[in-house]
């Protein structure tokens, strides 16, 4: 059998087997005439080893990918009936000529559905929760061939454990999803010093819709980018130059990596001709950026919203002091809280730091420097990002996790979409 890889090649697995199915009922026929163990696979972008299976059946969706709007509910909410085998690109250009739109977004599109729902990606913004925080149901084909339709004011506890399911207990195949009207961003990035960005985090963080920013390491300088809401007329986006940047910024690390002095000077240089851009677009094609060209790995962590600066701080002098080869910036967003119970932002509003490191390069000693810092802050992992952490270190920091694992033995009771790797996550 051919070897299975993910995105960023930190995951390799030769699978018995890969089988595509089209349709719930051939779904239900394939989990009930399988071995363990079985893993639902999107588009590979998770950077641990969720999808990976070895020796056993990865599965794919083909098709999957309606997009229907229902009625709105009795307060008015919109909401949108959709295929979790579509990619969130796809699921995006069909709803805007509906007249529907996500609340929010992150900057990358092309994971699948059922992966952003399953693993709790998402945009930034205090506003704004994860992908799962829009649902109001969803379907699912359990680890007994079953179809379950679990509804958020129906099923509460159910619904709650499984929204985040980390496609553990079962393979999601529709949602129904809340939804607003179209919008338009207009959108802005520019840099200011880090250390003046941490000292007004607060109201930097909550200065537009949606505020991330970007630290490239030793370079003393924070990329911000902000978006509001308009009616303005289109204003076109320039041509993306992430990846030129990115080059840039790889080159001037190994050409600089001795001298800190020389570092700062040059890449302040690099980032401020990459900087600034302004422009005004359409909801889903403003959210959107490019990450096809230099590949990269990732952890991301999400801690208390009123720890991120002291956060923040201990993480760039530890990159600086022990990782100068790290060119990748790190990345800071916020997410509202949420009541879900596998969620990373489950009771707390909270802050993302993430990590990354090209791809290839060696990252197990990275990761350990600032999980230790991460650890101190009650940081909680994302689920698609690399970490180290197991069950009993995710028991301390999810007040439900127990319930949540008793919840998908309910649904998987053979432990058909247990993996080592979910093993050892769950404790199952």
């Amino acid at each position: 059998m051919q070897q299975w890889s993910n995105w960023s090649g930190s995951v390799v697995a030769t699978p018995a087997r890969e089988v595509t199915v089209a349709g719930e009922d051939q779904l239900s026929d394939l989990i009930r005439s399988s071995e363990a163990p079985l893993r639902p696979v999107g588009a590979g972008h998770s950077f641990t080893p969720v999808a990976a299976v070895e020796g056993g059946t990865l599965l794919r969706l083909a098709g999957f990918d309606e997009v229907v709007v229902l009625p709105d509910d009795a307060a008015g909410q919109k909401r949108v009936r959709i295929g979790a085998g579509q990619t969130l690109g796809h699921l995006t250009s069909e709803l805007h000529p509906l007249g529907q739109a996500l609340k929010n977004m992150g900057d990358i599109d092309d994971q699948t559905v059922a992966g952003a729902l399953g693993t709790a990606t998402h945009g930034t913004g205090l506003q704004f929760g994860c992908y799962p925080s829009m649902l109001q149901a969803l379907t699912l084909i359990d680890g007994t061939g079953r179809k379950q339709v679990l509804s958020r004011e129906r099923d509460v506890d159910l619904f709650r454990a499984m929204a985040v399911g980390i496609g553990t207990g079962g393979v999601l195949t529709e949602a129904v999803i809340n939804t607003v009207a179209p919008y338009r961003l207009d959108r802005m990035r520019y840099t200011m010093p880090i250390h003046d960005l941490l000292a007004e985090f607060d109201s930097r963080m909550s200065a537009a819709r949606n505020v991330e920013f970007y630290y490239i390491t030793g370079s003393g300088l924070a990329l911000i980018t902000e978006s509001r809401e308009t009616n303005a007329d289109l204003i076109a986006r320039p041509a993306d130059k992430d990846q030129e940047g990115l080059a840039q910024l790889r080159l001037t690390s190994r050409l600089t990596q001795f001298s800190p002095a020389l570092r700062r000077m040059a890449l302040g240089m690099a980032i401020k001709s990459h900087a600034k851009e302004h422009f005004i677009e359409d909801w889903h094609l403003a959210f959107p950026t490019d990450r096809e060209g230099i590949r990269f790995n990732e952890a991301e962590y999400h801690l208390p919203i009123e720890v991120g600066p002291e956060a923040i701080r201990r993480v760039i002098d530890v990159v600086e002091r022990d990782f100068r080869n790290v060119y990748f910036p790190l990345e800071v967003r916020t997410v509202k809280a949420d009541d879900l119970m596998l969620s990373p932002f489950q009771g707390r509003d909270s802050v993302s730091i993430a990590v990354h490191h090209e791809a290839g390069k060696p990252f197990k000693a990275l990761l350990a420097a600032v999980e230790r810092i991460f650890a101190e802050y009650d940081g909680r992992p994302h689920w698609g990002k690399m970490h180290s952490l197991k069950a009993a270190d995710l028991r301390r920091l999810y007040p439900d996790f127990d319930l949540a694992v008793e919840a998908r033995r309910h649904l998987d009771p053979k432990g058909l979409f247990l993996t080592p790797y979910m093993q050892a996550l769950l404790a199952q």
